[in-house]
């Protein structure tokens, strides 16, 4: 069955018209590294940024490695103007010295509970299986240990600590994480305040395009958080607590829920 003409014009005036934009100066969005970090809202992000760059200016890293990305020349690794993925922090010393770094956090309650929903739904995804055939609860998946995501990630994330190290000082790695956070990054934002984080983004890069508010890759039936109950709430939170300090003093630290730091 042939693709239908239309269809074909339209991608090919999209693509034509974002790269007219690299080719002026005035017009030209500046260079990004999105660290993309798990259920936090970035594939919303991650479209909205694609918009403005041509394909082959926009390198997404692939699931789990980072290696092709390290392997690249300098010249080849210079001229991608869009780096995007969730061990995109790893990539912050080999991208162009002038990318604006970003990254986004979600509430760490919140990030867990939509962490197990999404993966009861994604079939693809490497832990569906583990739930599934156990047909493992919330409270059980929170203090699993399947994955580093579901134990004070951000923390860890953030400062290169293993989980063992960061929980032997908690305060001591939770300031280390938000001083990593303010000296590595340009722009940080909160998924609850989403439109101010990318607003600062639209501004830092000099993106053409405003956010038009459509979200994409939300979890589906998953209950809202007050009416999880409280056993499985305390279960995250006990084995999470690095990372709702961080959370909170983040927060604070932070002007308007996202600040443009360089």
């Amino acid at each position: 069955m042939k693709t239908p003409i239309m269809p074909q014009l339209r991608r090919i005036r999209i693509t034509l018209k974002k790269g007219a934009l690299h080719l002026l100066p005035r017009s030209k969005p500046k260079k990004i590294l999105f660290d993309h970090l798990p259920k936090c809202g970035g594939s919303t992000l991650k479209r909205y940024l694609k918009a403005h760059y041509p394909m082959r200016r926009a390198y997404s890293i692939p699931p789990g490695s980072v290696a092709e990305f390290q392997a690249f020349s300098q010249s080849t690794r210079y001229r991608y103007d869009l780096i995007i993925g969730h061990l995109a922090d790893q990539l912050i010393d080999y991208a162009h010295p002038d990318c604006i770094k970003i990254t986004m956090l979600r509430d760490p309650i919140e990030r867990i509970v939509s962490h197990y929903y999404f993966v009861r739904r994604a079939t693809e995804h490497y832990l569906h299986s583990k739930i599934m055939e156990t047909d493992m609860s919330l409270e059980e998946y929170a203090v699993s240990g399947l994955s580093a995501e579901l134990r004070n990630w951000y923390t860890t994330h953030f400062t290169g600590l293993s989980i063992r190290d960061a929980e032997k000082n908690p305060a001591e790695s939770v300031a280390k994480a938000i001083d990593a956070i303010m000296k590595t990054y340009d722009v940080v934002g909160f998924l609850d305040d989403f439109e101010s984080f990318i607003h600062a983004v639209h501004k830092k890069a000099n993106l053409k395009h405003e956010f038009q508010g459509e979200k994409v890759n939300v979890t589906e039936n998953r209950p809202n958080l007050d009416s999880i109950p409280l056993s499985s709430r305390e279960k995250i939170m006990e084995v999470n607590q690095l990372d709702i300090d961080l959370y909170r003093k983040l927060k604070t630290q932070l002007s308007n829920n996202a600040l443009l730091i360089g």
